[in-house]
């Protein structure tokens, strides 16, 4: 007799290809897409690419890959954040959510 999976075991299956495969979720780095949400504001899909040369990141586009903004390198320039994010989410760029979005996130599956 089947078992019935559990909604959370439908899930697992769904991320990993394994009803009790564990997802690992990308967290950092250039193929990682953020959301920009929050607020009346246009909502944003952005990837982050560091300069090592300069004190800011560059962000692009998740869809497009266009440059549509820069964010400080130092992740306690609070206030510089917040108004580079507020730039960008105002910029008037077409919104280009990503058609796998959030599950490009998804960087492998771990059974353990």
């Amino acid at each position: 007799m089947a078992t019935e999976l559990t909604a959370e075991q439908k899930i697992r299956q769904s991320l990993t290809g394994d009803p009790f495969g564990e997802p690992v979720f990308a967290s950092q780095g250039e193929g990682v897409v953020y959301w920009l949400t929050g607020g009346n504001d246009l909502d944003v899909w952005v990837t982050k690419h560091p300069d090592p040369a300069s004190k800011w990141v560059v962000v692009r586009c998740a869809g497009c890959r266009m440059v549509i903004g820069h964010l400080p390198a130092d992740p306690f320039e609070k206030e510089e954040m917040v108004r580079q994010i507020g730039a960008i989410r105002l910029s008037g760029h077409e919104l280009h959510k990503p058609a796998d979005w959030p599950r490009l996130n998804i960087s492998k599956a771990s059974n353990t």
